[in-house]
């Protein structure tokens, strides 16, 4: 039996989408809200371009359109206008863009709806003037049957394009939290922007006002907009982007003081053109009580706008820390991940809120949103759900410009995802899976005696080990039995050349076993088993590792009746390695010393093939062999992974060790450098037992071309002290190699025809080498004056000769 462990998908549902879509080129889906109110769940879409049948002279005004999701899914236009907006207004919701941004309230609230382009037309209208493009946001009750009309730019005799809010196109960004009506205004004092926030308890009306030019000119201030828990576990500050800050972004913190915004903290983006800003999410990713901060970069490129979300984990105080890394989706060219960031609430039940990001302009506009998941640490730095259109079967463009999420549309307790794509004027629902928690355990004895047999295997006595594997699974609104499958295996971690040394009975020699486990809802579930150990141990120092691997066998789960498809359960998701378990234990050691301290005494002896007065020697090039025989003693308790190690100059050759097997030697040649060479051996199969001795012979040969004296060999005994792994047995013995050349020189002479022939001839095993022959030869005879030799000219057939 083998395990699916499902890697690139996680728990939104992509199997039964739920598809709706608007008038074409109408950009339906440019936003989304899932909304409920009492039993009914909609899904709220805009649409900014849309057409109204309310209003057939306004031209392209835009559209909120309410669907349906639980009976017909059937999608239809909520009628909304400006009837009037005060002394000096006149409205105008031509391309307004209503639609351009949705929020709700937390609960059974409010919703906002908001056009940005909306525009006051009163001067245009009389003296020629400029349009005003204040922006308009409807806020609609829970029913969604009602609005009221908010114009925060407006004012009485602002005539002036550009100047204060007489541009602000308030509501190109809106949030919503229980008692703020939080908008931006990017257009506010020629496109330094603003962000405003009503108060609908106390009903006063915030604003920054940047009166120390702290924000630049065209930084769109407003851009996006959000709220949340900065400062203090009970207080609401307000976040604003700021995309064109210095080309470059920024983002700011702000809490409200009467009817003004301060500035309490502040992020930047560091490249150039990065739009760091164009999307903002506040959210408790560790669940400490305090807001962290996420910061969209859609534009930023590597090679081009790829984006990337830069992560700020609150410190206390809105002391925001930047996260070591970026999430940057699947980094896909053009992608522009980013674009939007969207707190879906827990959707994988495991005490942390998670994130969707929206990369639209994936896979050539197609689109594509991921999924990252709240952590105790912060969030994980990858995605764990990758969502594309092309997935979703549907010919969907954009898909990721919008997301919605904080509602269960289906009644299995998990809170579902909507997902806008307006350059296909469409919309998706993705349903959010049942998460099955598994808790998983599995007690093991502290230690194994290897002498006392207490099981039996096949009627003999064996000694054995008892796993047991325990479970505990939890599941919202899920009561009902859930099956696992799970593969145990014993001594996953032996050494690498030898077999396990534990195997299952039932299934010859593997040290694997499968099985299969029902367990009722928050109910503990053990199942034993038993593993025995082979009759051959060697290595009794490496603990012995088990490991459980589990899945879940097929399981589906109805809510909501008929109406929606079964989906199927998943395992929650516990970082790289979560539905894995691991416990060990280890062989009882029975020892004499503190810690169980081994001590290995190491001694040698040379052979040499020669000797002069009694001292041994090795003659150069007598092409015989040097045999150097060791001892290693274990005088202490057992020894794991005994070595000897040998350092000696490159002019000895290692040529190999006598009787390997019987003595289970192995070595290796290692050059340390040019000029010293090392032999590492290890001994033993595995380890040398108390009082054990070893004896080891190796034979060398010596280069004939080395220079005479002597040359030292160095050998190390060490072993490994399972206890106290950080220490080991050492020794140290070294001894010198004394060579000589061994020659003799005859050299006749012959003088005929005024010619002096002399031959020099070396006899034995070594070479001569830099021999200096003298020649001595007469000028004349004493006690006569007469010159008895000249020497004319001189050759010589090796080397060179001078007078």
């Amino acid at each position: 039996m083998s395990l699916m462990i499902l890697t690139d998908c996680y728990n939104l549902d992509v199997d039964h989408p739920i598809s709706f879509s608007g008038p074409n080129g109408s950009l339906f889906g440019y936003s989304v809200l899932l909304h409920k109110n009492k039993k009914n769940t909609w899904l709220l879409v805009g649409a900014p371009v849309a057409n109204s049948p309310s209003y057939p002279a306004v031209k392209e005004p835009g559209a909120i359109y309410k669907c349906s999701i639980s009976d017909k899914r059937e999608c239809q236009q909520i009628s909304t206008g400006v009837d009037s907006c005060g002394k000096t207004c006149f409205s105008e919701s031509d391309n307004q863009w209503l639609g351009v941004s949705l929020s709700r309230q937390p609960g059974d609230g409010h919703v906002l709806a908001c056009g940005h382009r909306w525009k006051n037309v009163f001067y245009s209208r009389n003296d020629n003037q400029n349009k005003l493009p204040h922006g308009v946001c409807y806020r609609y009750e829970a029913d969604l049957k009602q609005a009221q009309p908010l114009i925060p730019c407006y004012k009485d005799h602002q005539r002036k394009f550009g100047e204060d809010y007489g541009s602000c196109q308030a509501g190109i960004s809106n949030f919503l939290t229980e008692d703020l009506i939080i908008m931006g205004a990017p257009g506010t004092s020629y496109w330094t922007g603003s962000v405003l926030v009503y108060n609908t308890s106390s009903r006063v009306l915030s604003a920054y006002v940047d009166d120390n030019s702290t924000v630049l000119y065209g930084s769109y201030l407003g851009y996006s907009v959000g709220a949340g828990h900065f400062l203090h576990l009970d207080s609401t500050e307000i976040v604003g982007g700021a995309p064109q800050h210095g080309q470059t972004g920024k983002a700011y913190l702000f809490r409200a003081e009467e009817n003004m915004l301060k500035i309490i903290s502040e992020v930047k983006g560091s490249k150039l053109g990065s739009y760091f800003g164009a999307s903002v999410c506040a959210v408790d990713l560790n669940g400490d009580g305090l807001s962290d901060l996420l910061v969209g970069s859609p534009m930023y490129s590597t090679v081009r706008e790829e984006g990337q979300v830069h992560v700020y984990i609150n410190q206390g105080a809105a002391n925001m820390k930047e996260a070591e890394f970026q999430l940057v989706g699947s980094n896909s060219y053009a992608a522009r991940f980013g674009e939007t960031i969207t707190d879906l609430g827990d959707i994988d039940d495991d005490g942390f809120p998670d994130v969707a990001v929206g990369a639209p302009q994936e896979e050539e506009l197609r689109g594509a949103i991921y999924i990252y998941n709240g952590r105790k640490t912060g969030i994980s730095q990858t995605f764990s759900q990758r969502i594309t259109s092309s997935v979703l079967g549907n010919e969907l463009k954009m898909f990721g410009q919008s997301v919605s999420g904080g509602i269960d549309v289906d009644g299995n307790g998990y809170q579902d995802v909507a997902v806008g794509a307006f350059l296909s004027d469409s919309a998706v629902v993705l349903r959010t899976r049942p998460v099955v928690v598994v808790e998983a355990f599995m007690p093991l004895p502290v230690s194994v005696n290897r002498y006392v047999a207490l099981c039996s295997d096949n009627g003999l006595p064996a000694v054995c080990i008892n796993a047991t594997v325990c479970f505990r699974v939890h599941a919202r609104l899920f009561t009902s039995s859930i099956e696992l499958q799970y593969n145990l295996t014993a001594d996953t971690h032996h050494k690498e050349s030898f077999p396990s040394r534990f195997h299952f009975h039932g299934n010859g020699t593997s040290n694997a076993t499968t099985g299969r486990v029902k367990i009722r809802h928050d109910q503990l579930t053990c199942v034993p088993h038993q593993a025995f150990m082979r009759k051959d141990v060697q290595d009794i120092f490496t603990p012995i590792r088990f490991e459980v691997t589990y899945a879940l066998r097929e399981h589906t789960v109805h809510n909501g009746g008929s109406t929606f498809p079964a989906l199927k359960p998943i395992l929650q998701q516990r970082g790289e390695h979560g539905n894995l378990v691991a416990n060990k234990t280890m062989f009882a050691r029975y020892c004499s010393l503190a810690n169980c301290s081994t001590n290995l005494q190491v001694s040698a002896q040379l052979v040499l093939p020669q000797r002069h007065n009694n001292m041994p020697y090795f003659a150069l090039g007598n092409g015989k062999t040097i045999m150097l025989n060791t001892a290693l003693v274990n005088t202490g308790d057992d020894a794991f992974l005994p070595r000897l190690q040998l350092r000696f100059p490159s002019n000895l050759h290692y040529i190999k060790v006598l009787d390997t097997e019987e003595k289970f030697v192995s070595c290796d040649i290692s050059e340390e450098n040019k000029t010293i060479v090392g032999v590492d051996c290890s001994v033993g199969n595995l380890y040398l037992s108390s009082g054990a001795k070893v004896n080891i012979s190796f034979l060398l040969d010596v280069n004939q071309s080395s220079s005479v004296g002597d040359v030292s060999i160095f050998i190390n005994a060490s072993g490994d002290n399972y206890e106290k792994r950080g220490s080991s047995a050492r020794q140290l013995c070294h001894f010198d190699v004394t060579t000589e050349i061994w020659s003799r020189c005859q050299h006749p002479w012959v003088y005929d025809s005024n010619i002096l022939c002399i031959w020099l001839s070396i006899f034995g095993p070594s070479k001569s080498l830099n021999t200096i022959v003298e020649i001595d030869i007469p000028k004349i005879l004493s006690p006569y004056p007469y010159r008895l030799l000249h020497i004319t000219d001189f050759q010589t057939s090796l080397g060179e000769c001078s007078i």
